[in-house]
């Protein structure tokens, strides 16, 4: 086997043995240390912000990797995040209900918008991204016509002690984000569903002729990514006490950066759900610190490509994405 010398070889060794999330956690705090000012990133009570502010997207993410291994994508996640929340929100305010039937309301709606994504993907060679582009419409105006595209305000202690309140210390939130990464640790490395969506990802075909119902996996794929969705969206209304229709707007960029900083491959077939936390902690404390720094909102998201690319081109090198 041929040995690789020299400054790009010692990069790809060093890549491969520790994973990429490491060294951006460290550049970036690093960085924002110096940017912003003294005594204001690197402080407990600045984790603690970031860790919060990380949850929602922890768990959007995970909705955007379940797709991408089976090599889709899902564009409808914000549109549901929204469409959950204002549900849940209106049903609390307008019609009296309480925070737990509300809130399964909202996650059944979401659940519904992700099942519309999952059987018209399972059934017809179209390419993902154009079916979630038109549900992300539909759930969009959906939230729009429950709103009467206003904010809804649901600011009473039932409903926003799950985004406020804490237990032991912990808020719930963070709590709820770590029972989701456990649930689907699980499915994904313990239970015959998850090696399922790494071998239709993986070779579809193959998949297939092995015997897998590929068109049950992945109705269940989406599926699951519209209960996540509208989890994420009443985890948000209750941190704002309030819902409104553009409330998830950008989520599903932020949790596809989040997967592909994580690790997962847009070929499909890879992807951790652990190291989704990691690339949602890194997005998370990048807004954060750029925020902290002073920079534009309108120079935020140029930034946030950029490294995402870096990012994710050093990781490459390392190794990702090689068959």
């Amino acid at each position: 086997m041929k040995s690789v010398a020299g400054p790009e070889g010692r990069l790809k060794r060093a890549l491969a043995v520790v994973p990429v999330d490491i060294y951006a956690i460290v550049l970036l705090g690093a960085i924002f240390w110096a940017a912003c000012d003294p005594g204001t990133f690197l402080t407990s009570g600045n984790f603690m912000n970031i860790m919060e502010q990380c949850t929602i997207l922890a768990v959007i993410s995970i909705a955007s990797l379940l797709p991408i291994i089976t090599k889709g994508v899902d564009l409808s996640l914000g549109s549901i995040m929204s469409f959950a929340g204002v549900v849940a929100a209106y049903l609390v305010r307008n019609q009296e209900w309480g925070m737990a039937p509300a809130c399964l309301a909202a996650v059944a709606a979401g659940a519904g918008v992700g099942m519309i994504n999952g059987f018209i993907i399972s059934r017809n060679n179209v390419a993902p991204f154009i079916i979630t582009l038109g549900t992300m419409n539909i759930a969009k105006s959906l939230a729009m016509v429950v709103s009467n595209s206003r904010t809804i305000s649901a600011n009473t202690p039932s409903f926003r002690w799950l985004g406020g309140e804490t237990v032991g210390g912990v808020p719930y939130s963070v709590a709820l984000m770590l029972a989701v990464y456990l649930v689907f640790d699980a499915l994904m490395r313990k239970r015959r569903l998850g090696g399922y969506i790494y071998a239709i990802g993986g070779n579809e075909t193959a998949a297939r002729l092995s015997g897998i119902d590929v068109r049950l996996v992945k109705f269940l794929t989406y599926t699951f990514g519209g209960v996540l969705a509208a989890v994420a969206g009443v985890m948000l209304a209750s941190r704002l006490g309030s819902a409104n229709p553009g409330y998830g707007d950008g989520f599903e960029f932020y949790g596809i950066a989040s997967a592909v900083v994580g690790g997962a491959s847009m070929a499909g077939g890879t992807g951790s759900v652990w190291r989704m936390f990691a690339g949602s902690f890194i997005i998370s404390a990048l807004r954060n610190g750029l925020n902290m720094a002073g920079l534009p909102v309108s120079l935020q998201m140029i930034v946030l490509g950029l490294i995402i690319v870096g990012i994710v081109t050093l990781d490459t090198m390392g190794g990702r994405g090689e068959k």
